[in-house]
This record gives structure tokens, C-alpha cells and sequence, in this order.
């Protein structure tokens, strides 16, 4: 068994006498970058304030991975807040234990690394069964890395592991109602061999985070595509309060070769890129000017198309929800279930008509959906939504609702049209910082409208009301909160549609 030298053990090169132990999860952000990884261990006060999205994904975590324990019924549970070696403790007097069906967060300490094992299954020759629970709909390289560490950690504490495993959820799996059923809602995928193989990296890369453990400051790691790799660091805000003004990631869709080539050229601001430089497409060169001069870019092309859109206009947008757990019979694991629409529409005498759906009854709500949004949008009329996302979701109505299946795929062969695509292909503002979200698009070039005075302020927090709302543990009084809440968001997201609209047709 490989060993790492104690994290404790190293002369130190500053003020500090030792450096912390390792959880898993501090492993993975070193992974991601080692200022991360000090923020995590030094300055955890600094992180950004846990969003509802995020909180929900871990909520959904934790759901996958209780309901995953079913297949290994009748385990003892190490609750997530017993203190470290009260866990270990407990953990192996659960391995004593021939009575022992399975281990639910057994706890781990090896090599100055802390571990928790989602479930840990007896074999019956003395050995375990490790197995990691994601809430995902397959199968990641990146779970290698969880996956590795674990093994280090449980056979380095002398723990006999005959297989290594990721447990995911299938995404094929069609709910009928009733309890699921686990052996096809979750799929089983034996690692140990890769996980093995990956064990010297692992250990150079444990052993590459102690040196800026040591220090006195956070390693000198400039912002990067790296802050939002594989996911957004929590310590982004403040990494870029003393980064760039227009940083390097504010080129979208930048490929790692160009990223390397400025990086090599010492360049971390967009407004230090030379007008030559190679690899730059034709937005990166776009954005480039506009940054520079501090001018807004645009193509009289926007002007002809949106003038081209004769009314009456609708403007639409859906909420969704996709939850790893189906909710509604005949629906897989994250599968987009549409609960909601908002439609503005243009008169031809300029005025302003505001029509909506809300599914608030504990049903499927895909047919609901289906016919009022038929009813609504009718069969005049150009409508225009900001990005792809509605064409996708009609299309998947179109599959689910037979009955209306050629009225909503009428919809999107014949009248849609992108804004989002508009705007990235023909107008660019300094402030969107790189992005066309709307919710960057719109404070750029409006005011006063934004969605600072809603409850709900983005897509992934509907879609967590939505399912709030359809759990009859939910105080009544709660759900009509929910209901107002996901009516003003959904109407705001159609608002600030027509905002723009009539703004870009104003642009010289």
C-alpha cells in the first residue's frame, strides 16, 4: 500500500505549525485549483452565498442517496454529524459485525485524508463492496477521482474492498407509480480496475497540495476557465475582486489551445490581445473592440429582422422541471416536464396582452401545458423566445401529447424565432461580460427593469418551487406564496423579452 508522508510531518516554510486534514471534498477542490482548496481550509467565511439551485442539487444528492440504500437494505447509518473519529469508531465496530448488511456513510481516515463512503456492502469472504452514489443520469470520468480517493483511503485503513462502484441513476427508466423500482431505477457500474490505475495521480496530486497549505497567503492562481471547471467555485466573487476588469473567460466557447496561447502571451485582460492574435473567432474579435472602446457593436441586421416580425407577437416562455426522481407516471429520471408558460403578445395597435399557465393541481401537468398553450398562442403570429430551450420543450410535448401533436409541431416548424441567436449574432454590449443570458443582456440595456424584487429569480429555482408546491407537506399557506412567486418570475422572464425587443429596434 502506497503511503503519503504525514501532512503534519514537513518543516514548514511559514508561520504555520500544521496544515489541515483532507476531506474528499477538499480534495476535489484542490483538484479544481489550489487557491480554492486554501480558501477551503483557511478562509471558508469568503465563500459565495449557497444559491436555492445549488442547495436543491444537494438536497437531490441526498434523496438519490437515501432512496439508493434500498438496495442495501437494513444497513447501520454513521450520522453526517458525528465527529470524525466517533465515526471512524463506530464505522469499525460495524466491520466487526457479522450481523453487518451494508454501511451507510462509514467513515475512513488514511494518509492525513478523512473519507465517507456512501455505502459500504458486505461480500461474505471478509471483503466489502465500496460504492459511490451519484445523482446523475450516468456514467462521468470525473468520478474516477471520488471513486480513487475512497479506495485509497478504505484499504489503506486495512479495509479488504473487492469492487470499487459508481451507482447512477437510469435515465431509460419509465416511473409506473408507486414505490420505484430500484434495480432498474439505478444502474451499477464496476470501476475498481480504472480506480486502481489512477491511484499514482491521485497521490502526486494529494502530495502537490501540501506546499500552499503551508503558506501564509493563497498560491498566486489567476482567474481562468478553471473557476467554472467542472463547476462554478464558490470562492469566484472573490478571486475576481482583484482579477481583470474584462478577464479572459469573457471570450465565449474559448477553446483550452487559445486559452494556453494568451496564458503564454501573459495575457489575462481582452483588452491586451492583440488585433492579430491567432485563434480568436469572429465574436472573440467583436467582443474585443467593444471592450476596448467601450462602443456597443451593431449589425443593421438586427433592426430588419426584428421590424421583419409583423404583429400579432407573441413572446413565451416555459418553466420546467426535471427531477432525478420522476414524479408523474410515464416520466424518466430528469426528464423536462413543462409546468408553466408565460405569453405576452403585441397587438397591431401597439398594446400589451398578458396571458399564463400555472399546473398547481398534484398531476401530470404535460396535457394541461400542451392544449391551454395551443389555445393561447392560436395560429397568427411570429413567436419569439430567447434561446432554444422552448423548441425543445414544445418538441418533447409533441412526443408526450399525442392528441396535439401536429398543433404544437405546426408551432415550431413555421413561427419561432431566437433572440438569444439575434443578439449573439448581430449586437454586443460591453457590460453582458461575455455571456447573452438574459439575465446579463437585460441590466445591460434596461434600466429599469431586473429581477432583484422577485422571490424567484432564475430557472433552476422555479423548477424547486414547482416541486415545493406539488408536496403535500408544504403548508397551504406556502404553496400560494409558491404559486405568486412562480407567476411574477415567469412573467418577468416575457417582460423583459418585450423590453429588449422594442430596445433593439431602436439601435443605430
Amino acid at each position: 500500500m502506497e503511503q503519503l508522508p504525514l501532512w503534519g510531518s514537513t518543516t514548514p516554510t511559514s508561520a504555520r505549525d500544521s496544515i489541515p486534514l483532507l476531506s474528499k471534498s477538499r480534495f476535489i477542490a484542490g483538484l479544481q485549483c489550489h487557491k480554492r482548496l486554501y480558501y477551503e481550509c483557511y478562509h471558508h467565511d469568503l465563500r459565495d452565498p449557497l444559491d436555492l439551485t445549488t442547495r436543491a442539487l444537494f438536497e437531490t444528492g441526498a434523496r438519490v442517496g437515501i432512496v439508493a440504500r434500498g438496495l442495501f437494505g437494513g444497513g447501520v447509518r454513521i450520522p453526517g454529524d458525528t465527529p470524525p473519529d466517533e465515526a471512524a469508531r463506530t464505522t469499525a465496530a460495524a466491520l466487526e459485525q457479522q450481523a453487518t448488511k451494508a454501511i451507510y456513510e462509514a467513515a475512513f481516515h488514511h494518509g492525513n485524508v478523512r473519507i465517507r463512503v456512501d455505502i459500504l456492502a458486505p461480500v461474505g469472504d471478509g471483503s466489502w463492496d465500496l460504492i459511490e452514489v451519484k445523482s446523475s443520469a450516468g456514467y462521468k470520468e470525473d468520478y474516477l477521482t471520488d471513486v480513487g480517493i475512497q479506495l485509497y483511503v478504505v484499504e489503506g485503513a486495512g479495509v479488504p474492498v473487492r469492487r470499487a462502484c459508481i451507482l447512477h441513476v437510469n435515465n431509460q427508466y419509465v416511473y409506473e407509480g408507486g414505490p420505484y423500482v430500484l434495480d432498474q431505477l439505478f444502474t451499477l457500474r464496476d470501476v475498481t480496475e480504472q480506480a486502481r490505475e489512477v491511484r499514482p495521480l491521485l497521490l502526486s496530486q494529494l502530495e502537490a497540495m501540501r506546499a500552499p497549505l503551508w503558506g501564509s497567503h493563497p498560491p498566486p492562481i489567476p482567474v481562468g476557465p478553471h473557476c467554472k471547471r467542472p463547476y462554478t467555485c464558490p470562492f469566484y466573487t472573490r478571486c475576481h475582486l482583484d482579477g481583470p476588469e474584462y478577464p479572459l473567460e469573457h471570450l465565449p466557447r474559448m477553446n483550452p489551445k487559445l486559452f494556453r496561447a494568451l496564458r503564454d502571451a501573459d495575457i489575462e485582460d481582452i483588452r491586451d490581445i492583440p488585433e492579430d492574435f491567432p485563434l480568436l473567432t469572429d465574436l472573440h474579435r467583436r467582443i474585443r473592440a467593444c471592450v476596448i472602446t467601450g462602443s456597443v457593436h451593431s449589425d443593421p441586421e438586427l433592426k430588419r429582422a426584428l421590424d421583419a416580425l409583423r404583429p400579432p407577437v407573441h413572446f413565451l416562455d416555459f418553466e420546467t422541471c426535471n427531477p432525478a426522481l420522476p414524479l408523474f407516471v410515464g416520466t424518466k429520471p430528469f426528464q423536462q416536464v413543462p409546468f408553466q408558460w408565460s405569453d405576452h403578445v403585441l397587438r397591431p395597435d401597439g398594446s400589451l396582452e398578458h396571458r399564463e399557465y400555472l399546473h398547481t393541481e398534484p398531476t401530470d401537468p404535460r396535457r394541461d401545458v400542451a392544449a391551454s398553450l395551443i389555445k393561447a398562442l392560436g395560429d397568427e403570429g411570429p413567436i419569439v423566445v430567447y434561446s432554444g430551450f422552448e423548441e425543445r420543450i414544445i418538441r418533447l410535448l409533441a412526443e408526450d401529447v399525442e392528441e396535439w401533436r401536429e398543433d404544437l409541431l405546426a408551432i415550431v416548424e413555421s413561427r419561432m424565432v431566437d433572440l438569444l441567436e439575434l443578439i449573439r449574432s448581430h449586437y454586443y454590449h460591453p457590460s453582458f461580460r461575455g455571456s447573452f443570458s438574459i439575465k446579463e443582456v437585460l441590466p445591460a440595456l434596461i434600466d429599469d427593469l431586473d429581477y432583484e424584487d422577485l422571490e424567484i429569480r432564475e430557472g433552476g429555482q422555479a423548477a424547486v418551487a414547482f416541486v415545493q408546491m406539488m408536496d403535500e407537506e408544504t403548508p397551504v399557506g406556502r404553496r400560494m406564496e409558491l404559486r405568486h412567486a412562480l407567476r411574477a418570475y415567469c412573467r418577468r422572464d416575457t417582460e423583459a423579452m418585450v423590453r429588449l425587443f422594442h430596445k433593439l429596434r431602436e439601435a443605430e
